[in-house]
């Protein structure tokens, strides 16, 4: 059984919001997503989804796009990115899914999950106080983020042994655009976590694309869906 991450899948079969706007790799990305996916991942496999899942702004239009990914092959681990505003109250959201018979989707949210050796952690994050953009109420949010991050990292100590990887899941990368620490690489650190997995960034120039880089001892991968080909990643 092995563990995968693919984030900002971008879905929208449910809603008119076509990807090939935003550039020639978009073009019939779900195929891309469909083949490839099939191609590498068993039904005994776990793949984690940070974020960016569907355009939906609600949660029944949001339907044909969770009965895509439960159709396809693998339990799927769900959190939550910056444009999933179908997201709603995790009481919901299970709900939802056993009303529809949506069985091999679950979502993480201020908990932690264990799979073979992983302990598996997740949360949304939020932007960073060096970009242009952040304000006060950007604080507000990034200190909550923050604090359900420590809520999932409190939940995995509580039953990590030593030959478990700490593995944290976030839709926002963690890091500066230099590469410096935040309020979320400071609770990695203070966690001792292995894997840092990150969606968000698009651009194919920048320090944030990155692919099995060590910074001070965790290991970093942007696994936005279009940087690595539409293909789940096996850690």
């Amino acid at each position: 059984m092995s563990l995968f991450v693919i984030a900002d899948t971008h879905l929208s079969l449910g809603v008119d919001k076509p990807m090939h706007v935003f550039g020639a790799r978009w073009q019939n990305h779900e195929q891309q997503l469909y083949e490839n996916w099939w191609s590498v991942v068993k039904p005994e496999d776990t793949v984690v989804i940070p974020g960016d899942i569907s355009w939906a702004m609600h949660l029944p239009e949001a339907l044909p796009d969770l009965r895509f990914l439960n159709e396809l092959p693998g339990r799927k681990l769900l959190s939550r990115g910056n444009h999933d505003y179908w997201w709603t109250s995790l009481r919901k959201m299970e709900y939802f899914c056993e009303l529809y018979g949506l069985s091999t989707l679950e979502f993480l949210r201020n908990n932690a999950v264990i799979y073979e050796d992983n302990l598996i952690c997740a949360t949304r994050g939020w932007i960073l106080p060096d970009d242009s953009e952040f304000t006060v109420s950007d604080e507000k949010i990034l200190l909550r983020e923050a604090a359900r991050l420590k809520l999932s990292l409190d939940a995995a100590q509580s039953f990590r042994r030593p030959h478990h990887r700490l593995i944290v899941f976030l839709h926002y990368p963690p890091l500066t655009r230099s590469l410096g620490s935040s309020v979320f690489t400071d609770l990695m650190h203070e966690y001792s976590v292995d894997i840092c997995c990150y969606g968000h960034i698009h651009a194919s120039v920048s320090p944030l694309v990155m692919s099995d880089v060590e910074l001070e001892g965790i290991r970093y991968w942007l696994t936005a869906s279009d940087q690595i080909g539409f293909k789940p990643l096996r850690l």
